[in-house]
């Protein structure tokens, strides 16, 4: 069938299945999911595994816009005002979960480094379908601001945590010497490479758009900048989604408020892209690792929400944040999706060379992680509705475009 002719028919079937669950009072996002499942390979066989891989381009680009979309939310007078809390808080439920994982994975299955790495994993958090509700319910408020903020860096933390995780692992599977400066260099160079990168084409690109006019050329020059962030991203090894979080970041900061209508362009410019990156994000899911997760992917679950839900709720008392930050935003951060599985397949390369425990914990860490990403990117989207709903940050009156 025709590559073009299949993708068309795949987002109008996408389309009605988010329009669908919306009727369901369900979030948009999981009914293309859920489409997605059923166009894979688990079901019909529609969106061949193959065909997904041949598009992995159009799956970054949509990682490219969301990361984009979700730094000009990040503004130096929101950071100015909340910026110790968010930190407070991200640095309490992003251990906690660490912590939780680790010690319950470490207890079930007799060995310290599946613990280590499990809870390292937990740490991270989805932005996409996150991201994705809080769009569609044109959310606003304090949660909503604490959520953008906290999605943006727990990619950071938890590309830190594997650092140490994946070294101290090794260290026990191999008996290698522990060097800090290993477990820093990998993780640091990422991150402030995907700053560096981002905010400096955004610094550039900041004077450019203040003579940019028309609202075509303004689309043109940013979708051309998050393509080439993007590229230049997946050939360096960095984060493409922390890049274009970076290049939103300097141009919120950077531009004239009047210059700053560039968001709203692109935006409007990707709801085909979204649900084309969330049918893929379906289609990748197999309901056969399901049964793969086991009791382990069970615990991992339930001290990766527990953790998430329990370390809000102490970084928002110790750092006094606002109420509605403290009863609802850990609701918001349980969706998982390409960092986790993207550093799950990192330690399954990278413990295959030690031998059948290292091939064992790899092979058992990576099932696990595909398996709970599928439970947790369809749990995750109604608990950012039900989080939102619940702190009152979702504006009456119908929806624009309703």
């Amino acid at each position: 069938m025709n590559v073009l002719f299949l993708l068309g028919v795949a987002t109008l079937v996408g389309f009605a299945g988010g329009r669908l669950f919306e009727k369901l009072r369900i979030p948009q996002v999981v009914g293309f999911i859920v489409v997605g499942v059923i166009l894979g390979d688990s079901l019909t066989g529609v969106l061949k595994n193959d065909l997904l891989t041949s598009l992995t381009p159009l799956t970054e680009l949509a990682l490219g816009f969301i990361g984009f979309m979700v730094g000009g939310e990040l503004k130096a007078s929101v950071f100015k005002k909340y910026g110790i809390q968010f930190i407070v808080i991200l640095l309490f439920e992003g251990l906690m979960a660490t912590v939780l994982v680790g010690v319950a994975v470490t207890l079930l299955t007799g060995k310290a480094y599946l613990g280590i790495l499990f809870g390292a994993l937990a740490s991270a958090t989805a932005p996409a379908a996150t991201v994705a509700v809080l769009w569609e319910y044109r959310a606003k408020g304090p949660l909503t601001t604490a959520i953008f903020a906290i999605v943006a860096l727990d990619d950071g933390l938890a590309l830190v945590l594997y650092g140490f995780a994946i070294a101290f692992a090794e260290m026990l599977l191999g008996g290698e010497p522990f060097s800090l400066n290993l477990i820093l260099q990998g993780p640091l160079r990422e991150i402030f490479g995907s700053i560096l990168l981002g905010g400096g084409l955004g610094w550039i690109g900041s004077y450019l758009l203040r003579i940019i006019i028309n609202t075509e050329d303004i689309l043109a020059f940013l979708v051309a900048l998050i393509l080439s962030i993007s590229g230049l991203a997946s050939m360096l090894g960095l984060s493409l989604i922390l890049a274009n979080m970076s290049l939103g970041v300097a141009l919120a900061n950077l531009l004239p408020e009047h210059k700053q209508k560039g968001f709203d362009i692109v935006k409007s410019f990707t709801p085909p892209i979204y649900i084309m990156f969330f049918l893929f994000v379906g289609a990748r899911l197999q309901l056969g690792m399901l049964p793969k997760m086991g009791l382990v992917g069970l615990v991992y679950i339930v001290g990766r929400t527990v953790g998430k839900i329990v370390g809000v709720r102490m970084g928002a008392m110790v750092s006094h944040a606002h109420e509605n930050v403290k009863k609802y935003l850990g609701w918001a951060l349980l969706s998982q999706a390409g960092v986790a599985v993207g550093l799950a397949l990192d330690i399954y390369y990278r413990l295959s060379g030690y031998g059948p425990a290292g091939f064992e914990a790899g092979y058992m860490i990576l099932n696990v992680i595909v398996a709970t990403t599928f439970v947790l990117e369809i749990i995750g989207p109604p608990c950012v509705k039900y989080a939102i709903s619940k702190a009152g940050d979702i504006p009456k009156g119908p929806k624009e475009g309703a």
